[in-house]
């Protein structure tokens, strides 16, 4: 009975043991990639698509034969909000398994908050969209971060390129900017744009105007509208909302044939002005950037369905993006090796992105380029396409 007995704990132990090995190979075979959810949260359209896409990637790793770097990748979703304030005091788990965390919030101010939490330390920060984002400090990208979209300012590059193919023929046409200098941003980008425009071989007319100064806009617009009686041109405004809205309104009341070109996110708070034309690298993505190959792929694979697939398309870039830059590294890759993995982000081409392919600047931490629509506002109070150019990322700089 003893030697029966005795038999039984040796097994238990033996089986217990075995069975805690097994769990701590299988800890240390799969690494770990921390995922904030969008603003709307992880319920949201947006968000179950997310969630699908992210499957289908842990799905691909797993089945492949050699996963990534002889791992495993379990993408670990951060159960809040996307919202900022959340995003300040949000526990984020990393260990030394952690490999990378992606955002996809979509929040400018969530987004920056961890960027402040996470610079500096030596896991990527890989954020999904970044339009509105500082990566950058004294002119150089942190080393850390990196982000799928291209910095703002690339409405300058797009508008510049765009106003050589409209007036490719005609470069007397006139064209005005229209800023002011006591904002930032507003004065910078006008810079920006004058000088690409000055390069090109255009002579356009900078108006800078004081918010505080009444009828500032209705006197702007006037006058451009009767500049030495020349035929008309486009006005490129960098106002922001309510500044490009007045002189819109303005052109409107003036009967005027100017056309205004918006540098500013076009929302759908801009819906009623009719003919004012934006560039942007995602308004019409939707229906124009080639996601839909992305649906068919999720379904055609592994069955898997998808409503947004815009943000299913930026789950496969950034899982494209971390996969080839530890592809490159010497196999298997036993611990991972934090330094390379930051420089590899930097270098990494060819991302899939819907119909577009990426290639990473190392000097940006962000696309060399990317597609950007040339849209108007319709009357039937939507985007419609123009033309479509493709811009160049900038290096970011504080001032002109």
């Amino acid at each position: 009975m003893r030697k029966i007995f005795a038999f039984l704990v040796i097994f238990l132990c033996t089986v217990t043991n075995t069975a805690f090995c097994a769990q701590s190979q299988h800890h240390d075979w799969v690494w770990n990639v921390l995922v904030i959810p969008p603003l709307s949260g992880w319920e949201s359209e947006p968000g179950k698509s997310i969630s699908t896409a992210l499957s289908w990637c842990e799905r691909e790793i797993s089945e492949s034969s050699n996963g990534i770097g002889g791992h495993d990748v379990s993408f670990t979703k951060v159960n809040v909000s996307g919202d900022a304030e959340v995003m300040r005091s949000v526990r984020l788990n990393i260990d030394s398994h952690t490999i990378a965390v992606m955002s996809f919030s979509l929040s400018q101010e969530a987004d920056r908050i961890l960027v402040m939490r996470l610079a500096g330390m030596d896991i990527p920060l890989m954020i999904a969209g970044g339009e509105n984002v500082l990566i950058d400090r004294g002119g150089r990208p942190i080393p850390n971060i990196f982000a799928l979209d291209l910095y703002r300012d690339y409405r300058c590059f797009a508008f510049a390129e765009y106003a050589q193919r409209v007036f490719a023929n005609d470069k007397e046409k006139r064209i005005a900017l229209a800023a002011s200098r006591f904002t930032v941003n507003q004065e910078r980008e006008a810079k920006i744009c004058y000088a690409m425009l000055d390069n090109a071989g255009f002579m356009p007319m900078p108006y800078w105007a004081d918010a505080s100064v009444h009828d500032t806009y209705r006197m702007m617009s006037e006058e451009i509208e009767s500049y030495e009686g020349e035929k008309a041109g486009v006005v490129i405004s960098f106002m922001g909302g309510m500044g490009a809205r007045e002189i819109w309104r303005n052109f409107m009341r003036l009967r005027s044939s100017w056309r205004l070109w918006n540098v500013s996110e076009p929302d759908s708070t801009y819906l009623s002005c009719r003919g004012m034309v934006f560039a942007d690298q995602n308004v019409l993505l939707d229906s124009m950037g080639g996601f839909i190959e992305t649906k068919r792929l999720l379904w055609r694979t592994r069955a898997m369905r998808v409503e947004d697939t815009v943000a299913a398309g930026r789950v496969i870039a950034l899982y494209e993006w971390l996969k080839r830059a530890i592809d490159v590294m010497p196999q298997p890759v036993d611990t991972m090796p934090r330094a390379a993995l930051l420089r590899n982000l930097s270098q990494v081409q060819a991302i899939p992105f819907g119909n577009q392919v990426l290639n990473i600047s190392s000097n940006l931490h962000r696309p060399f380029q990317r597609q950007v629509y040339i849209v108007e506002v319709s009357r039937n109070r939507e985007y419609m396409n123009l033309d479509v150019v493709n811009a160049r990322g900038l290096a970011y700089v504080p001032s002109y």
